[in-house]
C-alpha cells in the first residue's frame, strides 16, 4: 500500500462476484483495517434503487457486529446478502469503531467511515461489484464470453494461449473493441428486456437515433465524470475511438478535448461507438481478468452527445490523470516512461500501489477521483524507471516516524529500511503534487494544482489534507524516517514561492534554494538510486555548493575558505535542520563560544546525530581550526525535549577547541562556527548505517581569552 494510511480504511472484494441465484445468501469478503486499538465495530448497512418499486424486502443484508479480540490491525468478516427481486440496488455501508482509548485531541472514540457496492438482478440471477451500473456492466460481460461470436471465440483462445507463453495477454486495439462491442450488444438486449418484463420499474433510458444525411460531417462528444455521483463532467481528452457501421465500415481515431469527426457513408446511418482507455503507445487502462486482461471501453450506439455514467465512469477519471501527468513530465522533467505501460484499476485491495516488477500502476476503488494518490503512483513510477530512488523496502506507512511502526515489520525498528521507506514514499508525494501544478485539469477537477496533497473518502469527506508549503502543518514529526518530512522539504527546495523558515531559526540570513522542477530532477535524482534523504543530501550538497561533503575535513588550518561557498553550506543547512534532518546552532543573541548549543528537531525513537566536526573561522573566513569526530553518546550531553535533541559544549571540547586557537589567539575576537553532524546508527536496533553528514547553519560567536 502506497498511499497514507488513514485510521481506518475498508475493503469489500467486489471483483470476485459470480452469478447467485435469485433469494440464495451469498457471502462477500471484507476487511477493516484500524491502525488504532479498538474495541468494536458495527456495521449497518442501506440501500437506494432507481427502480421505485423496491422495497427492504427486496434485499437482506445482516448487520455486522465485529469484536477485536485478537488485537490486529486488519479484521476478516463476510457480508451475508441475499437479494429476491430484480433491479438495481446502490449499497452504503456505515462503518463505526469504538476505540480502546479517546483521542487525546477531540476526546473521541469513534471512527466513522462508508463503504459502497452494488447488485443488478435480473432473469433469477443477480451479481454485485462497486455500483449497480458496474455490476450491470459484469452481468452483460458473463453472459456475452459465455456465447462468443465466432471471431470473438478466436480472439479469447488466441488470448489463453498467449497467456501461458507470455506474460503479456494484451490484444490489439481492435481485437479489444471487437470483444467489447460484443458485450455491448449483450448489454443491449438485457437493458431492453428488463425494460419489457418491468414495466412498472423506472427503464434505464434508450439514446433516440439521429437523423443523418449521406455525406454529412458528425461529432461526437464524450465526458467522463468528475466525482462519483455523475453530476459534473469534462469532455474527455486523447482516448482512442472506433466507430464501427451497420455496414461494416470502421473509422478511427482520437478524442480530441471530447470531440472526433467522422462522415456518414449512407443516408440513416447506425453505428456503434468503442471509447478504449489507451493513450497514443504511452499506455492503457485495465481490468485484471481471465482470460484476457480487460481493456477499459464503453460503447455507445446513434448518439452524438454521450456522458459517461456506466460502470466504466470512474475509470476515465484514472485515465485523464495519467495522461495529463504523462504529458506534465514529458514537458517539464523531460521524463517519458516505456511504450504500452499499463494502469490497473479493480483492483483486490484497499490501497493503490506501484509494482516494479511490472512497471504497472495499480489503482483501488477509494482513489479512482483522489488525482493526488494517483500522481503519488505515478511518481514512483517516474522514481523507479528513472533510476532515480532505490527501493528496498515497502509495505504500509503512516507518514509518521516509520522507524517506531511496529505494522511494517521490515521497517520496525531497522534504521536503513525505515528512512529509505520515508524517502521513497515522500518523493512519490513530493514530485507527484509538483507535477499537478503544472495540470491542464487545474481549477477543474477537486484539489488539482493547489499545494495540499488531499484524499477524499468515499463519502466525499476529506481523509487527508497535508500542506506541503506550510511549514506549521507537521503534526510534530521531525526527521530522517519520516515521510510528512521529506515531501515538504523536497518541495521547499524546487518551489519558487517560499514560506519562511519558522523553527530552524539563526543570526545570519539564508537564501533560499529555488531549483525549477526539471533542474532538481535532471541534476540530482535522474540515475542516481539514491536510498535515503541523506543520499539525497550529498548529491544536491555536490551540485549547490559545488564542492564534496567532506572538503573540509581535508582543507589546512589557515587556508581562507571561499565566502560563496561558506554560505551555500549555509543556506542549505537550514532547510534541512527545519524538518528535523540536520542541526542547527542557536546564535540569535551573540554569546560566547563556550555557551554553543546545538539542536535537532525530533520525534520518535530513531537515533539522531551522535557525532561531529566543529570547523572554526576568524571574522575573515579563514579556517583556524577544526576539532573532528566528537561524540555526543554521553547521556549527560544529550538533553531530550518534546521536538528537540540539545548538545551543550562539555570541558573536554572546550579545552580541545581552544588548543586549536592556540597559535592565532587574541583575547577577544569574533568567531564563525560550523559543524557536520553524522548520525552513526550504531544505537539502532537494527539497520545500523551512518547517514549525514549534515551541515549546521554558520554561526557567529564571541571568543574570550580564558
Amino acid at each position: 500500500m502506497s498511499k497514507i494510511s488513514n485510521p481506518i480504511n475498508a475493503w469489500l472484494n467486489t471483483q470476485d462476484s459470480q452469478f447467485t441465484p435469485t433469494g440464495k445468501s451469498v457471502l462477500i469478503p471484507l476487511e477493516l483495517e484500524v491502525i488504532k486499538d479498538w474495541t468494536e465495530a458495527t456495521i449497518d448497512f442501506s440501500f437506494t434503487s432507481p427502480d421505485r418499486n423496491l422495497t427492504a424486502s427486496s434485499i437482506n443484508i445482516n448487520p455486522i457486529v465485529l469484536k477485536n479480540h485478537l488485537a490486529k490491525p486488519i479484521t476478516k468478516t463476510d457480508v451475508n446478502l441475499t437479494v429476491s427481486e430484480d433491479g438495481f440496488y446502490d449499497i452504503e455501508a456505515k462503518i463505526t469503531v469504538t476505540l480502546a482509548d479517546a483521542d487525546s485531541e477531540t476526546g473521541e472514540n469513534k471512527l466513522l467511515t462508508t463503504l459502497s457496492f452494488g447488485v443488478f438482478s435480473f432473469q433469477g440471477k443477480y451479481i454485485y461489484d462497486f455500483s449497480s451500473q458496474a455490476a450491470l456492466d459484469k452481468y452483460a460481460e458473463i453472459e456475452a464470453l459465455s456465447k462468443p461470436t465466432k471471431e470473438v471465440k478466436t480472439l479469447i483462445n488466441f488470448a489463453e494461449t498467449n497467456k501461458i507463453t507470455s506474460s503479456d495477454n494484451k490484444l490489439t486495439l481492435e481485437q479489444m473493441g471487437e470483444i467489447s462491442r460484443h458485450i455491448f450488444a449483450e448489454k443491449q438486449k438485457i437493458q431492453a428486456l428488463y425494460n419489457n418484463q418491468n414495466p412498472s420499474l423506472l427503464k434505464q433510458s434508450l439514446p433516440t437515433k439521429p437523423s443523418l444525411r449521406r455525406g454529412q460531417k458528425i461529432t461526437l462528444k464524450v465526458r467522463w465524470p468528475i466525482n462519483s455521483e455523475n453530476s459534473d463532467f469534462l469532455p474527455l481528452d486523447k482516448a482512442a475511438i472506433e466507430v464501427k457501421g451497420s455496414d461494416g465500415k470502421l473509422f478511427k481515431g482520437v478524442l480530441n478535448n471530447g470531440e472526433f469527426t467522422f462522415t456518414a457513408p449512407t443516408a440513416d446511418y447506425s453505428y456503434t461507438a468503442t471509447v478504449s482507455a489507451v493513450f497514443s503507445d504511452k499506455f492503457g487502462v485495465y481490468k485484471e481478468s481471465t482470460p484476457v486482461d480487460m481493456l477499459i471501453t464503453t460503447n455507445f450506439s446513434n448518439q452524438l452527445n454521450y456522458d459517461i455514467t456506466d460502470g466504466t465512469a470512474p475509470f476515465w477519471s484514472v485515465f485523464s490523470a495519467v495522461m495529463d501527468l504523462t504529458n506534465i513530465a514529458k514537458k517539464h522533467i523531460n521524463f517519458e516512461r516505456e511504450k504500452n505501460r499499463i494502469i490497473y484499476v479493480d483492483i483486490k485491495s484497499s490501497g493503490c500501489f506501484y509494482l516494479p516488477s511490472t512497471q504497472s500502476i495499480n489503482i483501488a476503488k477509494a482513489d479512482y477521483y483522489n488525482w493526488d494518490v494517483i500522481a503519488h503512483e505515478f511518481g514512483h513510477a517516474i522514481a523507479h524507471e528513472s533510476d532515480a530512488i532505490r527501493m528496498i523496502a515497502g509495505g504500509p506507512h503512516t507518514g509518521e516516524n516509520q522507524y517506531d511502526y511496529p505494522d511494517n515489520e521490515i521497517t520496525f525498528n531497522n534504521k536503513r529500511y525505515s528512512i529509505a521507506l520515508a524517502f521513497n514514499e515522500g518523493y512519490g508525494t513530493w514530485i507527484g503534487i509538483r507535477l499537478l501544478k503544472h495540470s491542464a485539469y487545474a481549477n477543474k477537477m477537486p484539489n488539482v494544482g493547489d499545494d495540499y496533497y488531499t484524499t477524499i473518502r468515499s463519502d466525499g469527506s476529506i481523509g487527508f489534507n497535508f500542506d506541503l508549503k506550510n511549514h506549521s502543518t507537521l503534526y510534530g514529526f521531525y526527521g530522517e524516517d519520516a515521510e510528512l518530512c521529506i515531501a515538504p522539504l523536497l518541495w521547499q527546495l524546487s518551489d519558487q514561492k517560499k514560506n519562511p523558515y519558522i523553527r530552524a531559526l539563526c543570526s545570519r540570513k539564508a537564501d533560499y534554494i529555488s531549483y525549477s522542477l526539471g533542474d532538481i530532477f535532471n541534476k540530482i535524482f535522474k540515475g542516481r538510486q539514491l536510498e535515503s534523504i541523506s543520499d539525497f543530501y550529498k548529491e544536491i550538497f555536490i551540485d549547490y555548493v559545488g564542492v564534496q561533503p567532506d572538503f573540509l575535513r581535508t582543507t589546512q588550518d589557515g587556508t581562507k575558505i571561499n565566502k560563496k561557498i561558506l554560505q551555500k553550506v549555509h543556506n542549505l543547512s537550514v532547510p534541512f535542520a527545519e524538518f528535523g534532518v540536520g542541526i542547527y546552532i542557536d546564535d540569535k543573541v551573540l554569546k560566547d563560544y563556550t555557551q554553543l548549543n546545538m539542536y535537532q528537531l525530533k520525534s520518535g525513537s530513531l537515533p539522531t546525530i551522535d557525532q561531529v566536526d566543529m570547523y572554526i573561522f576568524n571574522d575573515q573566513l579563514e579556517l583556524m581550526g577544526k576539532v573532528l569526530d566528537i561524540e555526543l553518546d554521553s547521556s549527560s550531553k544529550l538533553i531530550k525535549g518534546s521536538t528537540n535533541v540539545t548538545y551543550s559544549l562539555q570541558k573536554k571540547d572546550i579545552a580541545q577547541i581552544e588548543a586549536a586557537f592556540a597559535p592565532n589567539r587574541k583575547k577577544e575576537q569574533i568567531v564563525y562556527i560550523l559543524i557536520a553532524g553524522t548520525a552513526t546508527g550504531q544505537t539502532a536496533i537494527d539497520g545500523k548505517i551512518a547517514t549525514g553528514p549534515y551541515f549546521s547553519n554558520l554561526a557567529k560567536f564571541k571568543f574570550t581569552q580564558q
